[in-house]
């Protein structure tokens, strides 16, 4: 699992893995989540943590502490893609590598 470091002056922790089934899709496991950010909260899957270039919106953040999963579909490449953005905005309040 990834372990999540705020970003921007917001505390963000916990951890992320990810669980991928071949042609049906996968989950972003988010365990021990919490922000200090309030807001509209996105997730994407990003190259090195950097929102400028290709990303995959992956929605909005269910919930600003706890567990939950966010899946994907099937036809999602994310070979490339290996760090997890939560952002408000277009500003990052915390990333982690996915593992």
């Amino acid at each position: 699992m990834g372990a999540f470091a705020g970003a921007n002056n917001h505390t963000t922790k916990g951890n992320v893995g990810v669980a991928i089934i071949a042609g049906v899709g996968g989950d972003l496991a988010f365990q021990n989540f919490s922000t200090d950010a309030n807001g509209d909260l996105q997730v994407y899957l990003t190259i090195g943590g950097d929102l400028s270039k290709q990303t995959i919106d992956l929605g909005g953040l269910p919930a600003a502490k706890g567990a939950f999963n966010i899946s994907f579909p099937g036809d999602t490449d994310i070979s490339l893609f290996d760090t997890v953005v939560v952002a408000m905005g277009e500003t990052s309040i915390g990333s982690a590598r996915v593992p």
